[in-house]
C-alpha cells in the first residue's frame, strides 16, 4: 500500500509507521469485499482528505485511524463508489468540520458517515459544511453529537426540528451560533425561543408576502405523488395533504421541507383561502394555517402536483 501513497506526505508517514494497525484495517477489509484494488483505490482517495487534516505536518495518529477505518469499512461494503452519500461525506463534509474532527476524529467521522443517507433525503450537505466549518473545538461528546443534530436541521432536515431546537439550547454559545448559522454576536437562546414559536421567523430574514416555499412533486419526477394532491387540514407540526387515497403529513419550516404517509385518512376539508400573493393563476383547492405567523398557511391547487407555503399580505 505504502508504494501508492507518497511517504513524504503526513498521511504516507502515518501508514509507514502505524504499519500493524494499517495492515489490520486493509485485511480485514479485503476479506470482506473480496477486491484489495477496491480497498487499495479507497485509501488512495482519501489521502488528500487526511493531508488536509495534518497540523503543520503533523498528523494526529487517532486522526489517521479514524479515516483509514471509515474508509476501507465502506469500501467493503460497497458504499466507496462514486455518487454514493458516505464518500460524500467523507471527501466534502469531513475536511469542512476540520476543527470538530481534529478535536474527536473517533466521534465525529463516524457520525458523520452515519448521517449522510439521510443528509442526502432531506438536507444541504454544503450547507451543513459550511455550519461545522464554523463550530470551535470541542472534545465533548455530547455537544458534538448536539452540535452536528442541529447543523443537519439547520441544513435542511425539518424532522429533526423539534430535538435540535431544544439541543440548541444546551450548547455552549459558539458552537449554538455556529450550528444555527447565526451572525457573530447573535444571541441563540433569543433566536431559538423566537423560532420555537414561530418556524417561519429567522433573523435577519424580510417577512415578506409571498411563496415561502414548495413541497411535493410528481413522483416520476422524485416527488412522493402520483395524484394531485389537497391540503385538508392542519396540525400542529404542519398540515395533511390528502393524495393517492391517502393521508400525508407535510412537514415544514423556513429550513425545509419533508413529507410522510399516515395510516389515517379521516382528515377533516377545509374551505379554500382567497387573495392569496402569488405567482400563479389557478384555483386553490385547500389550505391550513402552517404553524406559527397567522399570515403563513399551506395550500394546495387544482393543477399541481406541490403545495405551497405562502405568506400572505398584512
Amino acid at each position: 500500500m505504502t508504494a501508492v501513497l507518497d511517504r513524504a506526505t503526513a498521511f504516507g508517514r502515518f501508514v509507514a509507521l502505524d504499519r500493524a494497525f494499517v495492515d489490520d484495517a486493509l485485511g480485514a477489509a479485503v476479506a470482506r469485499c473480496g477486491d484489495p484494488e477496491v480497498v487499495r483505490a479507497s485509501v488512495v482517495d482519501v489521502a488528500t482528505v487526511v493531508d488536509g487534516l495534518a497540523d503543520d505536518g503533523d498528523l494526529d495518529p487517532q486522526v489517521g485511524r479514524a479515516l483509514l477505518t471509515a474508509t476501507t469499512d465502506l469500501a467493503a461494503r460497497g458504499r466507496w463508489r462514486a455518487g454514493t452519500a458516505e464518500r460524500a461525506a467523507v471527501l466534502e463534509v469531513v475536511p469542512r468540520a476540520a476543527a470538530l474532527v481534529r478535536a474527536r476524529p473517533d466521534v465525529v467521522v463516524p457520525l458523520l458517515v452515519a448521517s449522510a443517507r439521510t443528509v442526502e433525503r432531506s438536507a444541504d450537505r454544503t450547507l451543513l459544511a459550511g455550519l461545522l466549518a464554523a463550530a470551535p473545538p470541542t472534545d465533548d461528546v455530547d455537544e458534538l453529537r448536539t452540535t452536528v443534530l442541529v447543523a443537519t436541521w439547520r441544513a435542511g432536515a425539518v424532522r429533526f426540528r423539534s430535538a435540535a431546537l431544544a439541543a440548541a439550547a444546551r450548547l455552549p454559545a459558539p458552537l449554538a451560533v455556529a450550528a444555527l448559522g447565526l451572525p457573530p454576536g447573535t444571541s441563540p437562546d433569543a433566536a431559538v425561543a423566537a423560532h420555537t414559536a414561530d418556524p417561519w421567523w429567522w433573523p435577519g430574514r424580510e417577512q415578506t408576502a409571498g411563496v415561502l416555499r414548495r413541497v411535493g412533486g410528481f413522483r416520476g419526477f422524485g416527488g412522493p405523488w402520483l395524484a394531485v394532491p389537497r391540503v385538508s387540514s392542519g396540525a400542529p407540526w404542519g398540515c395533511h395533504v390528502r393524495a393517492d387515497d391517502e393521508c400525508w403529513a407535510v412537514l415544514a419550516d423556513l429550513h425545509g421541507s419533508a413529507v410522510v404517509r399516515l395510516d389515517s385518512t379521516d382528515v377533516p376539508e377545509r374551505a379554500a383561502a382567497r387573495r392569496l400573493p402569488v405567482p400563479w393563476d389557478d384555483e386553490v383547492t385547500g389550505w391550513s394555517a402552517a404553524g406559527g405567523d397567522p399570515r403563513v398557511v399551506v395550500v394546495s391547487r387544482r393543477h399541481s402536483y406541490w403545495v405551497d407555503v405562502v405568506r400572505v399580505a398584512s
